[in-house]
């Protein structure tokens, strides 16, 4: 299997640079629009008014495997390996994600890859296991929902969402609403 990475970009300057096993980052892209702006849209949609709650369809079925290394060669280093590994097309899906960093000053640099299904999480959880310690045995792994810090900072823990779930944190309504916005304007 090959891993292709889009356009080299300066992490360290909070630029996220995205992979996939596809040349021209299909999936990638149309994830992006088959998926999150629409799931975007309808969050957008949701906060209009006082909204007491949010149905949640795609967030609960969109994952965030997370990796954390000392710099960006052992994140590649970590996609070396995955390219090498004969079995790892057994894994359901597509591999895709992004490498980077939102915090400038972070030491660090994660890998990100993108799930969308627990099943798929769970199985691709196993790899990074096996393959993370041959990097750096000091690496981190974790995951999250998709979006988790648009909807975790109005539902709080991912962990206890459902497909209908309350909104716990209301006076920030309008400060996820007006990021909503800005997301879909193409403002990050």
């Amino acid at each position: 299997m090959e891993i292709f990475a889009g356009r080299r970009r300066d992490i360290n300057k909070g630029y996220w640079m995205s992979f996939e096993n596809h040349p021209r980052l299909e999936e990638t892209k149309k994830n992006i629009y088959v998926r999150c702006l629409p799931c975007l849209e309808r969050l957008r949609e949701q906060l209009c008014g006082t909204p007491e709650k949010l149905h949640l369809e795609n967030p609960l079925n969109c994952w965030k495997v997370v990796v954390v290394f000392n710099d960006l060669d052992e994140c590649l280093d970590l996609l070396c390996l995955l390219q090498e590994e004969q079995s790892i097309a057994a894994v359901p899906g597509k591999i895709r994600g992004r490498i980077g960093t939102n915090d400038k000053n972070s030491p660090n640099v994660v890998i990100i890859f993108q799930m969308l299904s627990v099943e798929e999480r769970d199985e691709f959880a196993r790899w990074i296991k096996k393959l993370a310690p041959c990097i750096n045995p000091n690496y981190t792994l974790s995951w999250e929902r998709g979006c988790g810090d648009l909807y975790g900072s109005l539902c709080s823990d991912w962990q206890n969402w459902s497909e209908i779930t309350p909104i716990l944190n209301k006076p920030l309504v309008p400060f996820v609403r007006g990021k909503v916005q800005k997301l879909l304007r193409g403002e990050y």
